[in-house]
Order: structure tokens, then C-alpha cells, then sequence
């Protein structure tokens, strides 16, 4: 008979902390999206639930008695109270699906709770891990009193059967109740230092741009009280008006760079051909490349049309930076080749060039604002890249060895 209650009972609390490892994996993926998180337990709670009853020899008793009021108390105190309605629905419907004669003080009593629970639901969400045990044990002990009230209605006995699954449903309660916490108190520490990043990378953006403006700016400043000289000649002083648009020219790049990084993209989305943005792009470039010496080859694997979801200004704003920084990595001149081809529900774009490369720490840093290994670049043109392929539908990723070239790939998922 004991060893019958373990394994019951331990069936449901493997599918209870099985729920709790799942949550705990998905949350990250909606740190940014608190309705929906609240809801996220609930959820994976709801799909276990369907495998429990559709894969498991589910006992009635401990059904009702254990895994019902465990979950139901989860719910309430660490999922809020919308979350426990549903919890509630689901397994009220499955205690009319599977307990037959049970199902009356299983409703009475998971009722009660509910209501308790949202008179609580302020008060008991926000507790220590003391009182949130405490209010947890206090919930079971009112549902089972409630269940037992119905015990002669149903011809219910408290046998030693009953005892002992009352015994390990309170065991598996606060082993529940303290991972669930835990859990939680993790959920918290993980929003805290995300905003705390938040404010540094604030703080170091805004350092960053005041510093990058303020270079050209300077230099702009100094040229133009060069030009109150009295003794100026023509030459210099068409030098200096140069040199001092130069510098807000720099400045007025660095903002805009800055502008397309905050908000990359409008989010229009068009059907593209990818073959017919790079011609339109090689117009553009092909120019640059020819002053720098560079040879641009083109190679299509694929005959067909290669359709993209995009927006074509984007795209081709992308290829260029892409492009214009493959060329300034061969100072000397090369080759640069683009390669295009299909791949199972995706098109991948490659670029290859043969120039100096970039070191294995210089990698891992591409995509850091402000970061860059061009001398008067401002590492923002990478990030705005970057921005723009993830509103794509798409991923891009770089390989490289220093004086051995560098490839970007750039992989676009067709629907």
C-alpha cells in the first residue's frame, strides 16, 4: 500500500517539478513581456496535465486528494489569480473526466480555495519563504477539511490509505512551494540586473556619443577661429573651411548612425528578390571598389528567383556597409566574392574577402556599439546591420583569421 502511494504520488510531483524546469528555461524569453510570463506556468501546468491523464494510471484518490490542491496552491500563490482560474477549469474538468464519484468535493473545496486565494492574492503573492509555506499549508488544510465535509455524501473513509497520501501530499507541497519560490526570488535577481545593465549601458552609450561628437567638434571649432587670421592666404583658408565641414560632417554621421541604431527598421515587410538587391547595391559600390582596387565576383547556386520578406532599402543599406567594410579590410587591393544560395526554408548571402582579417577577441567583439577596427570608424554601422537582419527574419554570423580574410554570413528564414 506504501509503496502504491510513493509511486503515485511521486508520478505527479516528477510532472510538478518538471513544470517548474520548463518555466524556468522559457522565462528569459519573456523577461520583456509580463502579461504573457504570468500566464507561462499556467500553461506548461495545463500541457503536463494533459500528458498525465493521457499517459499515467491516475488514481482517483491521490488525483483529489494530492496533485488537484498542489497545483491549485501553486497557482495562487506564486502565478496570480488568473493563472489559478485556470488551473482550476482544467483540473475540475479532468476530475469530471476521471475521478467519476469524486468530483463533487474535489469542486467544493478547490472553490473555496480559489476564492480564498483571491482574497489573499495581494497579501500571500508578495511573502517570504516562511509565510509563503505557511500560507500554502494552511490553503491544503482547508481544502482537505472541505473535502472530508463531503465524505459522507460520497461514502468517503479516511482509511490509513488516505493518511498516508495526506502525509506525502503535504511533503510534496513544500518541496513544490520552495523551488517555486526560488524560482521565483530568480526571476527577480535576473529583472534586476537586466535593468541595472540597462543603466550602465545608458550611461556608457551617452559617454561614448558626447565623446565621439566631441572630437569633431573641437577640431571643427579650432579651424574656424584659424580662419580670423589676418594674414590667411587663399589656399588655407579653403583648406581650413574643408577640413571644419569635414569634422561636422563626422559629427552629423556619428548621430545618424546613432538614429538607425535606436530605431533600425519601420518594419515594412515586402517580397524581395535577393539577385536583384545585389546588382542594385553593386551599382552603388562598384565604384569604391574600383578606386580601392578591389574586384568584386558574383556567384549564384541557384538559377531561380531567391525571394526574402524585407524592406529593399534596408537591405541594400546593409549589403553596403557589408561590402564598404570588406573593401577597407584590403588596403592593397583584392577580391571580394559574393555568394548566394537556397537553402531548406532559407536563403544564406556570403561574403568573402581576402584582406587582413581579425583576431579571435576582435570577433567576439563585433556587434558592440562603438567598437571598431577602422581608424576613424564609429562601430555603430555593424550594430545597425546587425538591427536590421534580425528585423529580417534573419541571423548573420562572421569567421575569420587574421591575414587570411574574413566571411559574413548572412542567413534570411523563409516562411
Amino acid at each position: 500500500m506504501l509503496q502504491s502511494i510513493v509511486s503515485y504520488e511521486l508520478h505527479g510531483l516528477l510532472y510538478l517539478m518538471s513544470a517548474i524546469l520548463i518555466h524556468l528555461v522559457l522565462a528569459p524569453i519573456f523577461i520583456y513581456k509580463e502579461p504573457q510570463r504570468k500566464f507561462l506556468f499556467a500553461l506548461i501546468l495545463m500541457a503536463l496535465i494533459f500528458l498525465y491523464w493521457r499517459y499515467e494510471d491516475v488514481d482517483p484518490l491521490v488525483y483529489s486528494l494530492h496533485l488537484f490542491p498542489i497545483c491549485l496552491i501553486a497557482a495562487i500563490l506564486f502565478a496570480g489569480f488568473i493563472p489559478a482560474c485556470m488551473t482550476w477549469l482544467i483540473f475540475n474538468l479532468g476530475c469530471l473526466m476521471i475521478l467519476n464519484y469524486y468530483w463533487q468535493p474535489a469542486l467544493f473545496g478547490s472553490t473555496a480555495l480559489l476564492a480564498i486565494g483571491y482574497l489573499l492574492r495581494n497579501k500571500a503573492y508578495a511573502q517570504h519563504l516562511k509565510s509563503k509555506l505557511f500560507y500554502a499549508t494552511g490553503l491544503l488544510i482547508i481544502y482537505e477539511l472541505l473535502y472530508a465535509s463531503l465524505s459522507s455524501y460520497i461514502r468517503f473513509q479516511f482509511t490509513l490509505y488516505v493518511v498516508y497520501t495526506l502525509i506525502f501530499t503535504i511533503v510534496s507541497l513544500w518541496i513544490i512551494t520552495f523551488l517555486l519560490f526560488y524560482v521565483k526570488k530568480h526571476e527577480v535577481h535576473k529583472q534586476r540586473l537586466i535593468a541595472l545593465e540597462k543603466d550602465r549601458m545608458l550611461g556608457q552609450l551617452a559617454a561614448t556619443i558626447s565623446h565621439e561628437i566631441r572630437n569633431p567638434l573641437t577640431s571643427t571649432r579650432g579651424f574656424i577661429q584659424l580662419l580670423n587670421q589676418k594674414e590667411l592666404t587663399y589656399y588655407d583658408q579653403k583648406r581650413y573651411i574643408e577640413l571644419a565641414l569635414s569634422g561636422v560632417d563626422q559629427a552629423n554621421t556619428i548621430i545618424n548612425d546613432y538614429l538607425n541604431y535606436a530605431k533600425p527598421s519601420s518594419g515594412l515587410h515586402e517580397q524581395l528578390d535577393i539577385k536583384e538587391e545585389i546588382e542594385a547595391m553593386l551599382r552603388f559600390i562598384m565604384p569604391f571598389a574600383t578606386d580601392h582596387q578591389v574586384v568584386i565576383n558574383i556567384q549564384h547556386e541557384n538559377e531561380d528567383p531567391l525571394f526574402i520578406l524585407g524592406e529593399s532599402k534596408k537591405l541594400r543599406q546593409c549589403l553596403i556597409n557589408l561590402i564598404k567594410n570588406a573593401i577597407e579590410s584590403m588596403p592593397d587591393g583584392g577580391i571580394i566574392t559574393l555568394t548566394t544560395c537556397k537553402l531548406p526554408n532559407a536563403v544564406q548571402v556570403s561574403i568573402t574577402d581576402t584582406g587582413v582579417g581579425m583576431s579571435k577577441t576582435q570577433l567576439n567583439s563585433l556587434g558592440m556599439p562603438f567598437y571598431t577596427t577602422k581608424e576613424h570608424g564609429t562601430g555603430l554601422g555593424l550594430v545597425v546591420v546587425m538591427s536590421i537582419i534580425q528585423m529580417m527574419n534573419g541571423t548573420i554570423s562572421f569567421s575569420s583569421h587574421l591575414n587570411q580574410g574574413t566571411q559574413c554570413s548572412i542567413l534570411f528564414k523563409q516562411h
